[in-house]
Order: C-alpha cells, then structure tokens, then sequence
C-alpha cells in the first residue's frame, strides 16, 4: 500500500513539472514570435516613419525576457542603432550595454568586442574620452584573431581619442598600427580624416595637400566635405586667398547634401573671402595712385570703414542667429525624448489601473461562484463593482450614463466588467452564457453605444471616458 502511495505521488509530480515546462516554453515561444514580428515590422517601416519604428522596437524590448539571447541581442543592437541616428546618446549607451551583457551570456567574443566598440564611439561623441579609450582597448582584445578588419578599426578609434586629447604621437603610433593589422583599411574614411588630421598638427603643409587630393579622388560627400574644409582653414592661413575662396564653392556645393547649417557657415566664409579679395585690389589700386589721388584714396579708405562695420554688424547677427537655431534643435530634442518617456509610463500606468481594477473584483467574482462554475451577483455585489471602478478610474460610470442615457444599468457594469479586462470565460459565468456569445454581447453593445465604433474595440471605445 505504502509503495503504490509513493508510486502515485511520484507520478503526479512528474505530470506537474512536464505541464510547468510545457507552459514556460509556450510563453518563450510566443515572446519569440513577438520580437521576431516587432523587429521585421521596425525594418519594413524603419525608412517611411522613424518614430513608430522606435516604437515598434521598445515594445519588442518588453517581450525580450523570454528570448534566447541571440534574439535580444538583435533588438539591442537595432533599438540602439535608432537612437544613434536620433542622437539620443544615454539611452543609445544603455541598450550597448546590454547587447554587452548579452554577448557575455552567449560566450562570443566577437559580439562583445563589436558592443565595446559601439559603447567606445559613444563615450567618445558624449566626451568621455577616458572611457572611449577603455572600451576601444577592451574591444581590441577581446577581437578573434583573423578579424583583421575589425581590430584596425579598434586601432583607428584609439587614433581618434588621441587626436582629441592632442596627443599627436600617440596617435600616429596607433594609424600605423592599424594599417599594419589592415592594409586596405587605408581606403576606409576615419583613416583617412586620422591621417589627414596628424599631418596637420604635425604641420607638414606640402604632404597634407598631396594626401587630401588623392583621398578625395574616390571618397564619399562626407569624407569630401571634411577634407575640403580642412584644406579651406589650411589656406586661410597661409593666406592663399584664390585658393581657399576655391575651396569654399567645392564646399558649398557638398554641404548642399550633408546639412543646412554647414551650408550656411560655407556662405559667411565666401563673403569674407570676397571681402579679403576686394581688400587686396584695393590696396593695389591706392598703391598705384597714392601721390595724384590722395583724396580718392581717403574716400576709399572711409568706404572700406563702412564696408567692414557692416560685414562685422552681419557676422554678428549670423551668429547669433546661428547659435538660436542650435538652441532650438536642442530643446526639439529634448522635447521628443520626454514625449516618448511620458507616452511609456502612461501606457505602463494604464497596465496598472487594469491589473489593479481586476485584483480589486477577483475576491468578489470568486465569492458569489456555484458549485456549477455559474456566478451569481447580488446587488449589492454589482454596487461594490461600480464603487471600485469609480475608485480606479475616476467619474467613469457617471460620464457613459451622462454621454449615453439609454444605457440601464446593466449596460453601465458590463461597461465596467469589460473596462477591468474580465476574460471572455469569466463573463460568461457572470452572464451564463457561452463563450463565444460574450462576444456577440460586446457586439450588441457597441451598436448601443455609438454605431460608428465598428473600425475600433469596445475597449478602446470606452477609454475615452477614463480621460
């Protein structure tokens, strides 16, 4: 007798874990469709409509749990790619560190070295040079051994920490490190813009004219337009006026394709140039006539006077101009980010309200429950419904009586059972009904409500009233 006892506790055990597991793996299952569909909706619409797919992504990030770490790796890496583009940096930063953490937890090296990477041009955007230097190390070594690529451009991210530290040397130590790791990785642009900055704080004129020519034969807009501004201040200071004002229209002609603000600074360099250009035939001119023209001259002279308070007077308005539209893109930004953060937690706080409202007439649906399954209410239990619905969401009952006369009370407290996210098998025992005629019921009661909610749920419907 003992040994059939233990035999069938045995077997009831086993049946509970098979059934746990079965239903820990159903929910993985459909979190993994969840973010798998979230991330191929963000891609399809990521060109069209940026913002719904961040959207799109962060609500993927909230399945990410019960995803194999493959999969959140790809959600951190897109939703962190998106806010780059956005140049929302912290946030940015955050998800980096968590495709870090995810990597870790996949024992792959690589992918931990391409997050520390990423992480590293984030510290080094935000300043934290320190930092941006810690991480291109650590991403260094953490590389595979045959990622060639991948370790010169650890190289060249160290290259650029230490051209902002203005340490030249150490800079040039670690290019040529990199071109040794890589060689073609001299055709990639931050090697270029690397080798084009060294040669400038090294102050080797004649080699940087040569290397910026030949960079800019087959480099992109981006690489051009940085090129030709370097070889523009490099002219304006050596006073090669003719040459520089050449530079300036070949940069005009680029920041067209890259940004309004770079095209408007590219406009107040030309009119300096001209102005320098004019200066200069001006000069010549009273030179030649200096001993027969000596009133021209004090005309000439009181004109250029004028001429320069007026271009001084412009330059000043430009900036000022200039540094408002700058101020107001900042606060545009910060605008967006508090309106996604603020659109997050209502959303997590209507979550709350119907988690709670159910929690609060659970106690009480379950009370009133037969023995057949069947649940009867009493009045007074359907006034206890209506007063906590009242609690929660505040003037709910009193605004769909107000907006809509012809509902009884009945009507009112499905409204309120419907609005506290009571399953469909549940209102049928309320109502005992089948299942599939709550439905039916939820249907009757929109034509009730207004005819023309047929494109919306009867839930969504009724969320105008918790406003």
């Amino acid at each position: 007798m003992v040994k059939r006892l233990l035999s069938f506790i045995c077997i009831c055990v086993l049946l509970a874990s098979c059934t746990g597991s079965h239903t820990h793996l159903f929910h993985d299952a459909d979190s993994t469709a969840v973010v798998k569909s979230h991330l191929e909706q963000s891609l399809s619409i990521k060109e069209e409509n940026n913002d719904s797919a961040l959207v799109l992504l962060l609500n993927a990030v909230d399945y990410c749990n019960g995803c194999e770490p493959a999969l959140r790796y790809e959600a951190y890496k897109n939703i962190s790619e998106m806010y780059e583009q956005k140049n929302l940096y912290e946030p940015q930063q955050k998800f980096q560190l968590l495709m870090e953490e995810v990597a870790r937890e996949l024992d792959d090296k690589q992918k931990e070295a391409d997050a520390c990477l990423r992480i590293s041009m984030t510290y080094m955007v935000m300043g934290s040079l320190d930092d941006a230097l810690l991480n291109a190390k650590k991403a260094y070594r953490l590389s595979l051994a045959d990622s060639s690529d991948f370790k010169a451009n650890c190289l060249l991210m160290q290259t650029q920490v230490f051209l902002q530290k203005e340490m030249t040397d150490s800079a040039k130590f670690y290019l040529t490190e990199a071109q040794k790791t890589c060689p073609h990785i001299r055709k990639s642009e931050m090697y270029r813009l690397s080798d084009a900055y060294i040669l400038l704080a090294l102050e080797q004129y004649e080699n940087l004219e040569k290397k910026t020519d030949e960079y800019k034969h087959d480099g992109s807009v981006f690489l051009n337009a940085e090129l030709t501004r370097l070889q523009m201040s490099l002219h304006e200071d050596t006073e090669n006026w003719h040459k520089a004002y050449d530079d300036a229209q070949a940069l005009i002609m680029l920041s067209d394709s890259i940004s309004r603000m770079e095209a408007s600074k590219s406009m107040a360099h030309i009119h300096e140039l001209q102005h320098e250009q004019q200066m200069q035939r001006n000069r010549a001119e009273r030179e030649a006539e200096r001993s027969s023209l000596y009133i021209i001259i004090i005309v000439i002279l009181a004109l250029l006077l004028t001429s320069c308070v007026l271009v001084l007077i412009f330059r000043k308005k430009a900036i000022i101009a200039h540094n408002h539209e700058l101020e107001a893109m900042r606060l545009a930004d910060e605008s967006q980010a508090n309106e996604a953060i603020t659109k997050e937690e209502n959303i997590q706080l209507q979550k709350l309200y119907y988690e709670h409202l159910y929690a609060i007439i659970l106690p009480i649906l379950n009370a009133n429950r037969g023995k057949t399954g069947h649940i009867n209410l009493e009045e007074s239990s359907w006034k206890l419904i209506e007063e906590n619905t009242e609690m929660v969401l505040p003037n709910f009952t009193s605004k769909l009586r107000r907006y809509h006369p012809s509902l009884s009370n009945e009507d009112v407290r499905f409204c309120c059972m419907i609005m506290m996210r009571v399953p469909n098998a549940v209102l049928a025992d309320v109502y005992g009904i089948a299942t599939s005629s709550v439905a039916i019921r939820k249907q009757r009661m929109k034509k009730k409500l207004d005819a023309d909610i047929h494109e919306q749920t009867i839930e969504n419907y009724l969320g105008q009233y918790i406003i």
